[in-house]
């Protein structure tokens, strides 16, 4: 049985953890789905097995867990944060040299694994990671999911050699393999267009009603749902007001509901009063409930993403798997989940351009036989392409071909 180590984002996983208010039992013992966990599914379901790696800054001693959800295991290894500095030479100097690369050499050969898979390859982790598969003969490949900026100039030429080093990058965007291949036009290691997975089987509509009688909201009111990270500026909140704004007046008895917390939470929540719109809730908290956030894509009319930075993300996959017509910003990753655009499911905009995505709103609001045309594009969309066993096929095929020829 083939085995992949993945080390996720985060010079410490308390950087992913601590925003969102999650502990690190939380991490192994409740939280599933996202791009992280779904690639764990993913290849399990093709025979694969994974291994996740983590650097803990509370931890002292490399520990072994196991994952609630998908049984994989989780390595949590002891480490420390990197304190920014004013020069970011040094900053990515002081990362490298932090990287705990015993820790993860044990980690590798105490699991056997033949690939290593890391989350960003516009960060210094990365590099960590090309030196040791370098030392230990091991393929090394990298997911993008929205890191595509190098800092420095020493980082800038470290990186080319990490890249030279590598087998394969997965990058989703279109964006992205563009700037790839602009910045780096002698990249020997394969690139791959593979999505995020996604349980096609858990996210599947409620009945509506049903969703409806259980949250308590009217049965005819036009609803409106968004759930993730609460970070203002990546996932252009401060445009989802503008929205919201423009499109209520046209609709008054339209609901939007917020579902997510993140480090932006007191910022959100003066916006939020400062907006003064009675018609927005918020529940204010980074849930692992599954089941509370499929209630509320049952109950809801429409999905709503107006991020200016992403990778691929799963919360509107989430959406038109449960049924929603999705209204979604141009930002990096989003047009690739709708390549057809409404035939996929969704309706695009850009980011500097809010009054179309409230005009996308009341033509949804407007039409029922619409938003039923692009629910069932969208449902479609993500069963041909999304699911655990099409992606997980995809990841396979390409880690074990990529593997084959080592980079120059």
């Amino acid at each position: 049985m083939p085995t992949v180590a993945i080390f996720p984002w985060g010079d410490v996983i308390e950087d992913f953890l601590d925003p969102i208010g999650l502990t690190l039992a939380d991490f192994a013992e409740r939280m599933s789905g996202g791009w992280l966990f779904g690639y764990v599914a993913a290849l399990q379901a093709c025979g694969w097995r994974a291994v996740m790696v983590c650097v803990s800054k509370g931890a002292t001693t490399s520990q072994r867990f196991r994952h609630a959800s998908t049984g994989a295991p989780i390595w949590v290894v002891p480490g420390r944060p990197t304190a920014p500095t004013a020069e970011p030479s040094r900053h990515a100097l002081r990362q490298w040299m932090g990287a705990p690369l015993r820790a993860f050499e044990s980690v590798l050969r105490a699991e056997g694994c033949e690939y290593v898979l890391a989350q960003e390859y516009e960060y210094a982790r990365f590099d960590a990671l090309a030196l040791l598969c370098a030392w230990r003969r091991l393929p090394l490949f990298a997911t993008f999911q929205g890191g595509d900026v190098t800092l420095s100039r020493v980082e800038s030429k470290v990186r080319r050699w990490s890249l030279q080093r590598s087998h394969g990058l997965i990058i989703a965007s279109a964006k992205e393999r563009a700037r790839v291949a602009a910045q780096y036009p002698d990249l020997p290691a394969r690139i791959a267009s593979i999505p995020n997975p996604l349980d096609t089987q858990e996210w599947r509509a409620l009945p509506r009603t049903q969703a409806r009688a259980e949250l308590g909201l009217p049965r005819d009111a036009f609803v409106v749902v968004n759930h993730g990270r609460i970070d203002v500026g990546r996932k252009g909140l401060d445009i989802l007001l503008d929205v919201w704004r423009r499109f209520i007046g046209s609709r008054p008895d339209a609901r939007l509901h917020l579902i997510g917390a993140g480090q932006d939470d007191e910022l959100f929540a003066r916006m939020l009063a400062e907006a003064s719109l009675p018609s927005i809730s918020w529940d204010a908290r980074y849930t692992t409930d599954r089941t509370l956030v499929r209630r509320w894509l049952s109950a809801a009319d429409a999905y709503i993403t107006t991020s200016r930075t992403e990778g691929m993300p799963v919360a509107p996959i989430e959406a038109m798997a449960c049924g929603l017509p999705v209204v979604a910003s141009r930002a990096q990753g989003l047009p690739d989940i709708f390549p057809l655009g409404e035939a996929s499911g969704g309706l695009l905009f850009d980011a500097s351009e809010p009054a179309a995505a409230a005009a996308a709103l009341s033509r949804l609001a407007n039409d029922a036989g619409y938003r039923k045309a692009l629910s069932d594009a969208g449902r479609a969309t993500v069963e041909s392409r999304f699911s655990i066993g099409a992606v997980g096929r995809e990841l396979a095929e390409f880690l074990s071909q990529a593997a084959i020829k080592a980079p120059a």
